[in-house]
């Protein structure tokens, strides 16, 4: 956190510009301001002690068990305790296996079932009147829209049966205590914010929110996706979850960092994407990357790459090399890993977590705020980055708290936090932390707490968000959906777990889930590779045939790229396209065309040759018979490669 807080100190204080944005445009941004539009403030109103006490989990656009697995056991005891557990997803997963109801729902369309649940609820008599009344507004309008959304229509559009639609709403409204886990199948979407708001819609009807096993809970993509939120690491974000584009917020964290009324400018830096726009065009000569990899993680990656061959300069700060994105830095920048540098993270219920040093770097790496810290000096602005460990940085963030929002971290310090992780809101003299945001300690006439969100009138806001589809669809060129995840044992783009044997063991490489009767009519088999091309560009798979996919969808792992052979980058395919409000862009649902490139590989090639054969495939060409030898495939098996790559559709 302290890294990231530094980086937007120095360019939106005092190189006074906006040019700068986070991972969490990727992964967080719908979630994030979908809670402030609907709650007031950015972060979940509960923790994950609310998994022990709920009576009903809805899990939707998330793969827990593989995604969040230890978050997953937990919630697999409260299920032996008698929870039901419904869950959401395009394909049968590991999480889905463990569900008491799956909802196989057509990708694209959480919303349609989201209003149609909602719809249902409000029928049903499952709404808290007091509740709604007391703590929110704009029900009128969202109640009146609910009707557009009966079960029949709601079925037709997702693809699900009335029954297990009734069935879930039923569910949701009997359970005591209820809440809903979701992360990027639903924020990387051009209508992720409208989802958080439905998702808050269901929670505010029945007043199951601000309780102990209640809430909607948006779970993060990565470890201080929160931290870098809170601090301002995002474009138009400025630290304690304040605005760029507020003059009161720029006064005050202007006077925090010591620097001329004025030097933080109004206007909202370009999103992620449009940086890189901005680049390729021109418009942006130098670009420093810290701590991610964005040839690999970007959607419409070749755009990225013409960008990074545009610009000027371009500094890689990495803990890493090679990767996808340092073999285009003019300047490399040694990074520290985790484990070699202190600082705080902040996990998805708002605990703050110090990361103590274990080691030492090696060479010349050096922790990223150090590294941040010593550029400024070098710019001139060495009296106001003048720190001697990450806890004066710590410090300085913890001035920042906003009575506003809610954030405060005054309460906690290095000391306290060596000692246990913390949880904000933690005001000082606070022992803790509060576990659920937003209750009053007032009382209403009958004895209950009142709730008191941080927005204008004090109300959480309801907002009647209609379904609409995807931005791109499918047609005759390109019939196919294709969304994308995580598997269990990788991470990200294998800048860390690809270097451990034990885990490509268990996930040894890229693949495509196709259906069987797609896999059919395609001519594809278990292991042949498909080739997958979207309007932007294509990459290769070895197809995995299997009914836990829908007919006319296909599902790849997100992790593995340029590092690991040619074209495995599943963003070589993925769109542009954004949320209007959160600008994150839609990764998960891409038109596809799929096209047969070669036939299964033969049973006599172990699961270590089949990987190494499909991952390095296009390095082999016919007539280069020193690679083939060089490899450890039998005669037998290099004969059968050379047949493989003299076929015209190779």
């Amino acid at each position: 956190m302290e890294a990231q807080y530094l980086a937007g100190k120095l360019a939106k204080g005092f190189l006074r510009t906006n040019n700068i944005d986070s991972n969490s445009r990727l992964c967080m941004a719908s979630a994030a301001s979908g809670y402030k539009l609907s709650l007031g403030a950015d972060g979940p109103p509960g923790s994950y002690q609310d998994i022990d006490r709920l009576d009903c989990a809805l899990v939707i656009g998330a793969n827990m068990a593989e995604c969040h697995p230890i978050l997953f056991l937990r919630l697999m005891d409260r299920k032996k305790r008698g929870a039901k557990i419904i869950v959401v997803d395009p394909r049968r997963t590991a999480t889905a296996d463990k569900a008491d109801l799956f909802l196989p729902i057509k990708p694209g369309t959480d919303l349609a079932l989201l209003n149609g649940l909602l719809h249902l609820l409000e029928q049903a008599g499952h709404t808290d009147e007091q509740f709604v009344s007391q703590s929110t507004e704009g029900w009128a309008e969202l109640k009146a829209m609910l009707p557009e959304y009966p079960p029949e229509r709601v079925a037709r559009l997702t693809g699900l049966r009335e029954e297990d639609l009734r069935r879930a709403a039923q569910w949701i409204g009997e359970a005591p205590e209820f809440s809903t886990f979701w992360t990027m199948g639903l924020n990387q979407s051009t209508h992720g914010t409208w989802q958080t708001n439905a998702i808050c819609n269901l929670h505010l009807a029945a007043g199951k929110i601000c309780r102990p096993g209640s809430g909607p809970f948006s779970l993060t993509g990565q470890p201080n996706a929160m931290g870098g939120r809170e601090v301002g690491y995002l474009s138009h974000t400025l630290p304690g979850q304040r605005s760029v584009s507020d003059a009161a917020d720029r006064a005050a964290v202007e006077q925090i960092w010591g620097v001329p009324p004025g030097s933080i400018q109004p206007k909202p830096g370009p999103d992620a994407v449009e940086m890189f726009q901005k680049i390729e065009a021109g418009q942006v000569q130098v670009v420093w990357i810290i701590g991610t990899n964005p040839v690999a993680s970007m959607p419409n990656r070749s755009r990225v790459i013409a960008a990074l061959q545009r610009a000027e300069y371009v500094i890689v700060q990495d803990a890493f090399h090679p990767t996808e994105t340092t073999r285009y830095a003019d300047l490399l920048l040694p990074g520290a890993l985790w484990a070699e540098a202190e600082g705080t993270m902040v996990n998805s219920e708002r605990g703050v977590t110090l990361m103590p040093r274990a080691v030492a770097p090696p060479g010349d790496a050096r922790a990223d705020w150090q590294i941040i810290a010593q550029v400024a000096q070098h710019l001139g602005f060495g009296g106001h980055f003048n720190y001697a460990s990450a806890s004066e940085v710590f410090d300085e963030i913890r001035q920042t708290w906003n009575a506003k929002t809610g954030y405060d971290l005054r309460g906690m310090d290095y000391p306290k936090l060596r000692v246990a992780s913390r949880q904000w809101p933690m005001p000082p003299d606070a022992e803790r932390g509060d576990a659920i945001r937003y209750v009053n300690p007032a009382r209403t006439t009958a004895g209950a707490a009142r709730i008191t969100f941080p927005t204008p009138s004090g109300k959480a806001r309801f907002f009647a968000r209609p379904f609409l589809p995807p931005a791109e669809q499918p047609d005759a060129q390109f019939p196919f959906i294709l969304t994308n995840g995580r598997v269990e044992h990788q991470w990200h783009t294998l800048t860390k777990t690809g270097k451990v044997a034990r885990l490509n063991k268990l996930n040894p490489g890229a693949f495509l889930q196709i259906h069987p009767l797609d896999a059919d009519q395609l001519g594809v088999l278990q292991g042949g590779l498909v080739r997958v091309a979207s309007r932007r560009g294509f990459a290769i798979y070895p197809a995995q045939v299997t009914d836990r996919v829908r007919p006319g969808e296909c599902f790849a792992p997100i992790h593995w790229n340029d590092q690991y052979g040619e074209n495995l980058c599943v963003n070589a395919t993925t769109t542009e396209a954004r949320d209007e409000i959160s600008l994150q862009p839609e990764f998960k649902f891409s038109a596809v065309a799929l096209t047969r490139v070669a036939a299964a590989v033969p049973d006599d090639f172990s699961s270590e040759q089949k990987n190494i054969l499909l991952r390095h495939l296009a390095q082999f060409r016919p007539g280069s018979p020193a690679q083939l030898e060089g490899a450890p495939f039998t005669a037998s098996q290099r004969e059968f490669i050379r047949h493989l790559l003299a076929q015209p559709e190779s």
